[in-house]
């Protein structure tokens, strides 16, 4: 959000591109993983197809980390109540109170479409595997390590899903260097867990929501 004199205000339209902009690139791995289930649930699978799931899981693998990498947007936020110390300024200013508040409120919505998306990205693939009698347990960590990788990527050395294609000499390069780095990489490993355990979190709020849902239609 813009500031004025450390107080928020209306959302600049260089923000609103960027918000827009990243939701959209969280979305783009729950249309490919959707479709991704559709080919493989056709059966069977023909050369095609199977041409068609590389690409669309490419896609799908390569744009995942987008939809958690929103998690990471509340340090904009956080940088800005702490030099500004809007925190404490707003105990005495109703207005700054009532804005800072739904500055709160939209981070934390924004935060949760992301990992929304991040769920919905990753349960037609599931689903697809587990109905191809693929165990998908055993490659849980590494998968989600994997992703926590790819925001790492993004965050801090600044690539995009783009480089993956245009230049993945340098970011295979620099995916092999934290490996040698001990620290940096059981924190990526912890993130991972993380992700896996919200992930399993939110996959079962999604069918408890969607079984209600289904209830409630059959009780109408």
């Amino acid at each position: 959000m813009r500031e004025r004199n450390g107080v928020f205000v209306d959302m600049s339209f260089r923000t609103i591109f960027w918000v827009v902009w990243n939701a959209t690139l969280a979305l783009i791995p729950v249309a490919a993983g959707y479709a991704l289930r559709i080919v493989l649930d056709r059966k069977p699978v023909r050369a095609m197809g199977w041409l068609l799931v590389v690409v669309l899981g490419l896609i799908w693998f390569i744009f995942l980390p987008n939809t958690c990498y929103l998690l990471t947007e509340w340090r904009h936020y956080m940088d800005t109540v702490d030099s500004q110390n809007l925190y404490l300024r707003a105990k005495s200013d109703s207005v700054l109170f009532i804005k800072l508040t739904l500055g709160t409120i939209f981070y934390f919505l924004y935060s949760l479409f992301g990992m929304a998306a991040f769920a919905l990205a990753i349960r037609p693939v599931e689903r697809a595997a587990v109905r191809r009698n693929i165990s998908v347990r055993l490659g849980a960590l590494p998968f989600f390590a994997a992703v926590a990788l790819g925001v790492y990527l993004g965050l801090v050395l600044r690539f995009n899903s783009w480089d993956v294609l245009e230049n993945p000499a340098r970011v295979w390069s620099a995916a092999v260097e934290v490996a040698g780095r001990p620290k940096l990489a059981a924190f990526i490993v912890a993130f991972g867990g993380f992700l896996w355990v919200a992930y399993a979190a939110l996959d079962i709020w999604i069918d408890g929501f969607k079984q209600r849902l289904t209830a409630g239609k059959s009780d109408a």
